[in-house]
């Protein structure tokens, strides 16, 4: 399905976009594999920026996941580019004092003159590793859901505001004024993360701009985006303001290749590639495998994809990546 098209649902038309790809710098790869020098993280967003992708990405961790810090990444990458979008994918905006988020990726996209999109995200429930995380920065895991709520109106506020007071169940303040605000008019975008998980998927109808998700399945992903739609409309909210996103993970080429993507995603998460799997969209497989999954999850209603590379050879799975999607008519040429 290159380029934008109509698609016939009944009796009705759609004006279908075409979709728009990023890429996952890996942060955490850096780590596990003991390379000291950022070149591999710069190399690979000043390729995807001149290749024609739409943004680059980060995870976050602080102690849970050792990995490079989420915003000063995106600081140093958005120093080198002048086009390519900034993203967390995603940020665990919970560990951290809502006022500080707010001016540190307000300052973020002040310097990046407005590329910046603010994925946020929860960890995964009943992680001891993950729980600890949050025990050790002073929160309680069990509410991260809820602070994290909370400090999406907190920051909101303050990038639209001045002389902010606020008094919820987590933050207490009054008289702040948060500068510079973000480039971006009304502030920078924010994208929630739920999976087929009916309070997230209300959560995401009722304040994101833009949803993240690695459902595997892209009829159930169809059916999640309809949800997300019907709530958003119940709520007086435009449907169609909610960006659809998704976080897809591949190996792609051949059998070595595959066998390099399992074996690197299990030692990643430290767990059997089919509990992986099972957990998260992975596609293994050779490119047209990898592409006709792509093109099912757009024609689901997925249009920001976020492709992240299972493999050690991050740059050559990008060039890869690129002449495949450009034969698809989903990037221009160079």
């Amino acid at each position: 399905m290159p380029g934008a098209k109509r698609l016939k649902r009944g009796k009705r038309l759609t004006q279908i976009s075409t979709p728009k790809f990023g890429i996952l710098l890996p942060t955490r790869e850096v780590i596990l594999s003991g390379r000291a020098d950022p070149g591999s993280i710069y190399d690979l967003a000043d390729r995807a920026e001149a290749l024609g992708f739409h943004s680059v990405w980060v995870g976050d961790s602080v102690v849970a996941k050792p990995r490079l810090d989420a915003l000063t990444t995106l600081g140093a990458v958005g120093a080198r580019t002048r086009r390519i979008r900034l993203g967390t994918a995603v940020y665990l905006a919970a560990l951290r004092n809502p006022v500080l988020v707010a001016h540190t990726v307000a300052t973020l996209d002040w310097l990046s003159r407005g590329r910046v999109d603010l994925g946020i995200g929860y960890s995964r429930p009943n992680d001891p590793v993950q729980e600890h995380e949050y025990r050790v920065l002073g929160h309680d895991p069990a509410k991260r859901i809820k602070m994290s709520e909370e400090l999406v109106q907190i920051i909101q506020r303050l990038w639209r505001e001045n002389d902010v007071s606020y008094a919820g169940n987590f933050s207490n303040f009054d008289h702040v004024t948060v500068e510079p605000k973000p480039v971006q008019a009304g502030g920078v975008p924010i994208w929630l993360a739920s999976n087929n998980i009916e309070p997230g998927l209300k959560r995401v109808a009722r304040m994101a701009d833009g949803w993240l998700n690695n459902i595997t399945d892209p009829n159930v992903y169809r059916e999640c985006l309809a949800k997300i739609r019907s709530y958003a409309a119940q709520g007086g909210r435009d449907p169609e303001a909610i960006e659809p996103g998704l976080y897809f993970t591949l190996a792609a080429g051949g059998t070595e290749a595959i066998a390099e993507g399992q074996t690197f995603l299990s030692q990643y998460y430290n767990r059997p590639y089919q509990a992986v799997a099972k957990a998260m969209l992975c596609v293994m497989g050779s490119w047209e495998e990898v592409i006709a999954q792509v093109n099912a999850y757009c024609e689901a209603g997925a249009r920001t994809i976020i492709l992240r590379f299972a493999t050690r050879d991050q740059l050559g799975q990008l060039e890869g990546c690129a002449e495949v999607l450009r034969r698809q008519g989903y990037l221009a040429g160079l």
